[in-house]
């Protein structure tokens, strides 16, 4: 039986909040940092079901992993044991099945990498093909092309390695990462188009962060650092901003975000002149932005959103609530998420009582929502966290909402709701129109 949660409707948000750490930066520092040669102390990591899915699994590789004053402190080296198979479980993470498939294939070792059904379904085999060329033995224990994966690990050489990330960037930040392990390093050539190709520029900012070389252009070479840092602070989430943001667009107010580099190579960086566009007001500081907006002034809004994935649930819950139609493009990649997010938003929206269509490659939804006023609706969620807080914001401006299963934002944002509550305004004062 699923839980649900019922959120009230709030008349504005007003306050303060420090962002979560990023959970793309703290995945890429954790991975690096087991495969340093000395302690690295990762300061202000974010807790959360997919970084505890990466850390358990290294953990399992040999990593130590401890908590300190302003974080963790990690130590390899990462190895196998010399009379067993290890067991790799990354939960429902896409992003530890596809950074731990490269790296296992350059740690001595067999490893089996498994995961939860839906993680099993979601695709792995352009990785799994770019390393066995370059030496990495893996064989598929299921079925071809997905999890689970058994790997001969230290079988990795250097050289060039191709491959296609049209479906997922991760498939190339998991070949950068595992560089640094290779001597020599690798040169990684994209075959094509890359799918969400900011994320590959966090990829790069962490490994400068940590002191590897790096180049870039239309190929990728990463080779490990002479000097590499003993330190690293994780910036604020803008996956974790952008719903927030957008909830001052559903409930009017002021809201002030802390903790967030501004510019930033965050992927979901991308979306905030998209939120401008939306009619909310903007302001940038010294690691900090101030969102600020009046629901009246709400606007439809039409665009390529392939570079930011995570913030197009946010705004599609904003679409809903707009006069007019929106239109998101570039968006086919999101059918292979937790959910098929495509599917998944075009029934939320639906739900309220505006409309939406999804095809192979875009979202079309047409508001605003005619929902939410008499009898009590449930919003299914599909057990996916980015379409239980884009719930979330529909809540805030809709009455008789419940949210089923709320809290799968654990597995980015635990606190999610918990620091939507602290923000919401229910008092005729401050009231927004």
């Amino acid at each position: 039986m699923s839980d649900f949660l019922a959120f009230p409707p709030a008349r504005s948000l007003r306050g303060t909040l420090h962002v979560p750490p990023s959970k793309s930066a703290t995945n890429r520092a954790l991975l690096l940092a087991a495969l340093t040669e000395v302690p690295v102390e990762i300061a202000r990591p974010l807790e959360s079901d997919d970084t505890a899915a990466l850390r358990r699994c290294l953990e399992a590789m040999g990593a130590a992993i401890v908590p300190t004053r302003e974080g963790l402190l990690v130590s390899g080296p990462l190895r196998g044991a010399p009379d067993r198979e290890i067991a790799l479980d990354a939960a429902d993470s896409g992003t530890a099945a596809r950074f731990l498939t490269a790296a296992a294939a350059v740690v001595p070792g067999r490893f089996v990498l498994r995961g939860s059904p839906r993680l099993c379904e979601r695709p792995i085999a352009e990785l799994v093909a770019a390393l066995r060329p370059a030496g990495a033995r893996i064989e598929y224990r299921g079925m071809e092309g997905c999890l689970p994966l058994a790997i001969e690990g230290g079988t990795l050489r250097s050289g060039e390695v191709v491959v296609d990330a049209a479906r997922s960037s991760q498939f190339l930040s998991a070949l950068l990462l595992a560089a640094v392990a290779v001597d020599g390093g690798l040169r990684v050539r994209p075959a094509g188009r890359i799918a969400s190709g900011p994320y590959v520029a966090t990829t790069l900012e962490v490994l400068r962060d940590f002191g590897h070389d790096v180049e870039a252009g239309p190929d990728f070479a990463v080779r490990r650092g002479a000097r590499l840092a003993g330190r690293y602070e994780t910036p604020g989430d803008y996956s974790s901003a952008v719903p927030l943001v957008a909830a001052v667009g559903a409930a009017g107010g002021e809201v002030t975000l802390e903790d967030l580099r501004w510019p930033s190579a965050d992927a979901d960086a991308g979306a905030v002149p998209v939120l401008e566009k939306m009619g909310i007001r903007i302001a940038s500081g010294p690691g900090r932005l101030t969102a600020s907006a009046r629901r009246a002034d709400l606007r439809a809004v039409s665009v390529e959103a392939t570079d930011f994935p995570d913030a197009v649930p946010s705004l599609a819950a904003l679409a809903a609530l707009a006069q007019g139609q929106s239109v998101f493009s570039g968006v086919g990649h999101l059918r292979l998420k937790e959910s098929d997010r495509l599917a998944a938003l075009a029934a939320l929206v639906r739900a309220v009582g505006a409309k939406a269509e999804a095809d192979e490659d875009a979202l079309v939804i047409t508001g605003p929502s005619t929902g939410g006023a008499g009898a009590v609706t449930r919003l299914s969620t599909f057990r996916d966290h980015r379409i239980a807080m884009a719930a979330g914001l529909l809540s805030l401006r809709l009455p008789n909402l419940l949210i089923e299963d709320p809290g799968c934002v654990a597995k980015s944002y635990p606190g999610f709701f918990r620091d939507l509550e602290a923000l919401s305004i229910r008092s005729h004062s401050g009231a927004e129109s």
